[in-house]
């Protein structure tokens, strides 16, 4: 009588052990890129309020604040001149523009309670409204081209 043996050799383990680790190799930098493209998202989600406010407060005064108590938006975490959300620091100051009056954002990534991946490390994002109103990286520890493709 034979006797028919069933199971996996060494060989055939080892090759899928390999070919799982290859995978995760290629995975894992892309989920990092996900997670901190999201965190990106609320940045902008708050760049975006500011500016609307700002924009709200001039046409009510006719000049911008460097004080975010003056704008009509609420944040735990505010005070004049910083606003701290889930996973960046908000600064504003008074912007250096020749076409008039304007203001300047500085968005700074910070750590809490959570890492930041070393292959942008904490970065910064900066927006000059309204003489250049595009939001570009300020500061890349990681390496500028890297965190530039947080907000292609």
């Amino acid at each position: 009588m034979l006797r028919i043996k069933r199971g996996f050799t060494l060989i055939e383990l080892l090759v899928v052990v390999l070919i799982i680790g290859i995978l995760a190799s290629i995975a894992i930098p892309q989920y990092f890129k996900v997670v901190e493209k999201a965190r990106v998202a609320e940045a902008m989600s708050t760049i975006a309020a500011i500016k609307s406010a700002q924009e709200r407060f001039l046409a009510r005064g006719g000049n911008y604040t460097s004080d975010f108590t003056k704008l009509d938006i609420m944040y735990p975490k505010m005070t004049a001149n910083n606003i701290t959300v889930k996973f960046y620091s908000v600064a504003v100051a008074a912007g250096d523009c020749s076409s008039g009056p304007c203001y300047k954002l500085t968005v700074k990534r910070h750590a809490n309670k959570s890492t930041v991946a070393a292959r942008y490390g904490t970065y910064s994002l900066s927006v000059n409204v309204p003489d250049k109103p595009e939001v570009g990286i300020a500061g890349c520890p990681g390496g500028g081209e890297n965190c530039a493709e947080l907000i292609d």
